[in-house]
């Protein structure tokens, strides 16, 4: 949060009296405010002592009380992403060393499989972390600067974000309850039909925004970015309304998976109304069948099917496999026989309909 770094001084990031007397009241010393002033850095010195509250154990005193050896922690870390620029740093609080000997214990995985899960830990973490502050900086920060606010009305704000951000965080494990919930019961539910572990039988679809990139072009930066976060935030919400699941945005195309094909269809349609505007046109595919399943994406012939269907669909059009309709016959859609394709590779034809509402049928 206003991190960046400067070779001279900016005289409006300065320590005031008011700044000053901020800053001394949450713990900083006249030498980190001096020092801070140098770098430009005074309006983020509260948040980094928020951060740094907790930060009087050593990756030494962590492998110490958890009873396990300092490579074994330096390792966790880095399998977690997280730099620890020594074993003798201070950086960690005493709930670290409860993790530590957490996950020293477990005993279910190989040391590879274990490092592959904190991979994946970390990394969806990291992922939080940096769209939290980029949210901030991108709202909060922006308009406070623009609006010529001073010094420490923006460094008293950074330091609260920073305490609601950790706050939230030491939260976060009643959500992961919830998540790790669904999370059982759609594995189940996708493989009640699969004899192979690693894979799961569901709907996949990619919906794609024909017409977004020369739109962009003509958009504001600030603008762009708000018409971004409400196309994945409308996405996340009509995926969990019709029981999907949103897996990633390429670029303006989002990929999303369902267990029950109808869904799925529902969801497809659903995504093409919403985001039908001037100037854009989405078009979609969809495919049904056994993908893999690794580290929370999906792999397999059935997400390329369903990828290719979205590029061979014309502007306002759904493009679903056979599998779909089959899967999907009694639910509320039409599929209007479209032909067989030649798709890119694929070897043989590929027999395709076009996904309609019900409304439209006849």
């Amino acid at each position: 949060m206003d991190t960046r770094p400067s070779a001279a001084v900016d005289p409006s990031c300065q320590a005031t009296p008011e700044l000053t007397a901020f800053l001394l009241s949450i713990g900083a010393t006249p030498e980190q405010i001096a020092e801070a002033a140098t770098r430009n850095g005074l309006v983020g010195l509260g948040a980094d002592l928020v951060f740094a509250a907790s930060e009087a154990l050593t990756a030494c005193d962590l492998a110490t009380r958890a009873g396990v050896s300092v490579d074994q922690v330096m390792g966790l870390w880095r399998a977690l992403g997280v730099e620890v620029p020594g074993p003798d740093v201070p950086m960690f609080s005493t709930d670290d060393v409860t993790l530590v000997g957490t996950l020293t214990s477990v005993d279910l995985f190989t040391v590879a499989e274990g490092d592959e899960l904190l991979h994946v830990v970390g990394s969806a973490l990291s992922r939080v972390a940096d769209a939290a502050i980029a949210f901030y900086v991108q709202t909060v920060e922006s308009d406070l600067a623009d609006s010529g606010a001073p010094t420490v009305e923006m460094a008293q704000k950074a330091a609260r974000a920073a305490r609601t951000g950790l706050d939230l965080g030491a939260g976060l494990g009643a959500v992961f309850t919830h998540l790790m919930r669904d999370g059982v019961d759609r594995q189940r539910r996708a493989q009640a039909h699969v004899s192979d572990r690693a894979l799961f039988r569901v709907a996949v679809g990619f919906v794609d925004l024909v017409g977004f990139t020369p739109l962009s072009h003509r958009m504001a930066t600030r603008e762009l970015s708000a018409f971004i976060g409400q196309f994945e935030n409308r996405a996340f919400q009509l995926a969990v309304e019709h029981g999907g699941r949103i897996i990633k945005h390429i670029g303006d195309e989002v990929m999303f998976v369902a267990i029950d094909p109808v869904a799925a269809s529902e969801l497809a349609l659903a995504l093409m109304t919403e985001f039908s505007a001037d100037g854009i046109q989405p078009r979609g595919g969809l495919a049904f069948g056994d993908v893999v399943a690794r580290q929370g994406d999906y792999y397999g012939e059935v997400v390329n099917l369903a990828s290719r269907l979205a590029d061979l669909a014309i502007p306002g059009e759904v493009l679903a496999d056979d599998n779909i309709r089959a899967a999907a016959h009694d639910g509320p859609h039409v599929f209007e026989n479209a032909g067989r394709r030649q798709l890119k590779g694929f070897e043989e034809p590929v027999l395709v309909y076009s996904l309609l509402p019900a409304r439209q049928a006849g």
